[in-house]
């Protein structure tokens, strides 16, 4: 009888993370980062390089503070957040450091007297978690000199976008290497896929970054194989709206993989550069949305549950019961409805938007910016010395901005990929769309009606291409088009006015990876909205309470990893 009731405790708390000393939650901090972009455009000195960095490490020191004196024991800082944007393989030199592996050696920087040439960013954020207490996660750059027996680039080097982590003594506990880059040309991809983890107190931790995030390795097999339960994700993510906005998308991978996602990004609203937040399974426990030109940046904290409720997905077996046609051609309109479920409301506070923590604590923190020549800052009452800056900074902008355009960052983000849409013509509706193998079921009824905005159902079974790079995708998706003609479905827009009693949006997908997307406009604003909303077995589904805002989009965003490098048509 003993042994039965001491194996069931060992069973109950390696359910609750309690295994081996683990704490059941924790607090987090995820720091949006209104970076100081040097405008050198060329290569410059190390020392220079050293000094342009220290204007955003020293705003990582007072945010770890912040963080510290509430009592977080992680925070997670962006990518690119040390040096900033726009480099090529050579301008991003002086701001490299060689990183050593921490499976391998151990280093402490701040406990260093004697080697600190050249490492002056480890010592730095080393320094800054034993000073604070805290683990740091920071986005910087490796450089690491050829061996002879390998093939290496013509300037003898590798250089990789890496996170790295110090705990709170220090110690760098964990390096990872960026494995599916967009469009940096100044890094290298690593020749094997890294699957990096740390353990903590409080749980084990996976890491990705940005772009990563899309693809099966390392990501899914984060979780899938390793474990993981709680993923740190630094990323500098440019918005595309209508289905990848930052906060839409990295909400939906905690959802789809029942994990707790630390997504730290940029805020830099010029390139749509903006959103992060602290996701969680069932809520969203923090997040920060705010494109305004000369917005500031955000800490987000929130408290964590560091071993989420255990997932499993679903095949889904469609009732097609009342639907019609097979393509937007052949749609017909029936009748039905059905219910939903309360999950997080949203709330506002300061003038800026974010979801309530899990216990009423602190939501966020807004510290003070170094004034000076940051893209974006808070600028305050007009007075003369605001004005000058306001004048300073719109140039910097300018600079940057034609800068970054001709160096094709305006480009990378056109999308041509074959969405068919069927307009959604009636006030209540049973409605299908089909395109190769997958056909998009919606059962709707609207709460207004007006002629001032279209909303269609679309539908894409394809391999979705940006100037080299791919993935395949079989997406479900309702949307507010941009225009009242079904040719601007599909083009980015924040407005909305429409509500809906009810609607149930499924598909026929043939993978497994399906994410659930739901983004609504408030005044303009992109907004997450939990409640009234409920996702299960593939399907969004939806009941009007009263207090919803208005629908921009819901959408199933499927992943079919194992077509990646396929040559599927996207034709119908």
């Amino acid at each position: 009888m003993y042994k039965i009731t001491l194996l069931f405790m060992v069973a109950t708390y390696a359910c609750l993370g309690l295994v081996e000393g683990y704490r059941p939650s924790y607090r987090a901090a995820v720091y949006e980062h209104a970076l100081f972009q040097p405008t050198h455009f060329r290569t410059v000195s190390r020392s220079q390089a050293l000094r342009d960095m220290k204007k955003n490490l020293d705003i990582y020191a007072e945010q770890t503070r912040i963080a510290s004196s509430q009592n977080v024991d992680i925070i997670v800082f962006p990518e690119d957040g040390i040096y900033g944007l726009n480099f090529n393989r050579d301008t991003i030199k002086p701001y490299l450091e060689d990183i050593p592996d921490p499976t391998e050696i151990t280093w402490n920087p701040c406990n260093q007297s004697e080697y600190t040439n050249g490492v002056e960013v480890q010592i730095t954020l080393s320094c800054m978690a034993r000073n604070n207490g805290i683990y740091i996660v920071a986005n910087m750059g490796d450089k690491k000199v050829c061996d002879a027996d390998s093939i290496c680039p013509d300037d003898g080097q590798r250089q990789y976008n890496t996170d790295v982590v110090f705990d709170p003594q220090g110690n760098l506990v964990a390096r990872y290497h960026k494995q599916h880059l967009y469009f940096e040309a100044q890094f290298d991809t690593p020749s094997t896929v890294e699957r990096v983890t740390f353990d903590t107190p409080f749980g084990k931790f996976g890491i990705i970054t940005c772009f990563d995030i899309l693809f099966k390795s390392p990501a899914v097999d984060l979780v899938e194989d390793l474990g993981v339960k709680n993923v740190i994700f630094p990323t500098a993510w440019m918005d595309s709206l209508p289905l990848l906005s930052a906060i839409q998308f990295h909400s939906a991978f905690a959802k789809l993989f029942k994990v707790n996602l630390l997504a730290a990004n940029l805020h830099f609203p010029l390139f749509n550069f903006h959103g992060s937040g602290i996701y969680s399974p069932r809520r969203t426990e923090a997040y920060y949305y705010n494109d305004g030109l000369f917005s500031p940046g955000k800490l987000l904290i929130a408290d964590v549950k560091s071993s989420p409720t255990h997932y499993r997905r679903h095949q889904v077996v469609p009732d097609t019961h009342g639907f019609r046609g097979g393509n937007s051609l052949g749609a017909s309109f029936v009748h039905g409805q059905d219910t939903a479920e309360v999950n997080t409301q949203s709330r506002r506070n300061g003038g800026h938007y974010n979801t309530a923590s899990r216990n009423g604590i602190i939501s966020h923190q807004l510290a003070d910016q170094a004034s000076g020549v940051h893209l974006n800052n808070d600028l305050g009452p007009l007075t003369h010395r605001s004005i000058r800056n306001r004048i300073h900074n719109h140039a910097h902008l300018h600079r940057v901005n034609r800068h970054m355009v001709e160096n094709g960052w305006a480009t990378i983000m056109a999308d041509n990929d074959n969405y068919q849409y069927l307009p959604l013509t009636e006030p209540k509706a049973k409605v299908k769309i089909c395109q190769n193998e997958v056909c998009c079921y919606l059962d709707y009824q609207k709460q207004n009606t007006s002629n001032d905005e279209l909303y269609a159902l679309g539908v894409f079974d394809g391999l979705h291409q940006i100037e080299g790079l791919s993935w395949y995708t079989q997406v479900c998706v309702l949307l507010k088009c941009e225009f009242t003609d079904i040719a601007s479905c599909g083009q980015p827009t924040k407005i909305a006015a429409g509500h809906f009693e009810y609607l149930k949006l499924w598909g026929t997908f043939t993978t497994e990876y399906v994410f659930p997307e739901v983004l609504v406009s408030d005044d303009g604003k992109l907004r997450l909205e939990h409640e009234h909303w409920k996702y299960l077995h593939n399907r969004i589904e939806f009941v009007n309470r009263g207090k919803e805002s208005p629908l921009l989009s819901a959408t199933l965003y499927g992943r079919h990893y194992d077509r990646d490098n396929s040559t599927v048509s996207n034709s119908v």
